[in-house]
């Protein structure tokens, strides 16, 4: 009985509906004021309408994508796995798609200084990590500095970009050797001059470490020829270079220790002598 009355009572509501849009329907015939604003009124309700439809069909939608997410995750997982076999016990690194002879540490720039002629980054990494002066820090693979002063805690990082810094490299397509050196305006720009007529460099070319110094091994990035200058004082070539780092981005930092630096070291005292 009860759900007869609630039918009846849907029909005078459905009745009533119906005779509504029909009024509409006369009113916005007659008027083209009332069409107008009738025409304003559906596209509203017509956009409301698409704008829940669409919402509605990328809920519906995820699904399939939070399946691609699993599988992804998925891979994700194996390769972690892969890499915690590669991490050693402590802070160290192990080389991932470095030298195998290389461990990295880790740092978070604290403080840099980028206006002066000699530049510096703050590492918070020291002493008690195994940080001594002379170490080469790279930023993703590319040139950062050398660690110039320590203390317990800190490194000071004397940046490719300071003026007493001169960095042994090689152009990579060539295997040609260079010294690369900040052309002291840039915080972007570094140089290299006495590049011979027949050595054959063109724009775009990679400069990377030589792997001639105890400092860095081969093959870190320093930058991209940007620019080629012919000095006929000199009969040869002055390349202008773009770093590969941005100095005013950097926040993280990985300080290259090779593992048999003390023994290098060493042998370069005997040398000296």
């Amino acid at each position: 009985m009860k759900f007869l009355k609630i039918l009846s009572s849907l029909k005078v509501i459905f009745v009533f509906i119906l005779l509504e849009i029909l009024a509409l329907l006369i009113i916005a015939n007659k008027s083209v004021f009332q069409r107008s604003h009738f025409v304003q009124l559906s596209m509203d309700v017509s956009a409301m309408m698409y704008e829940k439809t669409s919402e509605l069909t990328k809920y519906f939608g995820l699904y399939s994508t939070n399946e691609e997410l699993v599988r992804h995750n998925t891979e994700l997982q194996k390769k972690v796995e892969h890499l915690q076999n590669i991490v050693s016990s402590n802070e160290y690194l192990a080389s991932v798609g470095h030298d195998s002879a290389v461990a990295f540490v880790p740092a978070k720039i604290v403080s840099k200084t980028l206006n002066d002629l000699d530049n510096y980054f703050i590492l918070n990494k020291g002493e008690k990590d195994g940080i001594s002066e002379g170490l080469g820090v790279v930023c993703n693979g590319n040139v950062l500095g050398v660690v110039q002063y320590v203390s317990r805690n800190y490194s000071a990082v004397l940046l490719a970009m300071s003026a007493k810094m001169k960095l042994s490299g090689m152009i990579k397509n060539d295997g040609h050797l260079c010294t690369v050196i900040w052309d002291k305006v840039s915080t972007s720009k570094a140089e290299i001059e006495d590049i011979p007529y027949h050595i054959d460099v063109k724009i775009g070319d990679t400069i990377v470490t030589s792997g001639f110094s105890s400092i860095f091994p081969e093959n870190y990035v320093i930058g991209t020829i940007s620019k080629i200058t012919k000095n006929k004082s000199t009969a040869s070539n002055d390349l202008q270079i773009n770093y590969s780092v941005d100095f005013m981005r950097a926040k993280y930092a990985e300080i290259v220790i090779p593992k048999d630096i003390n023994e290098i070291n060493k042998l370069k005292e005997q040398t000296n002598q």
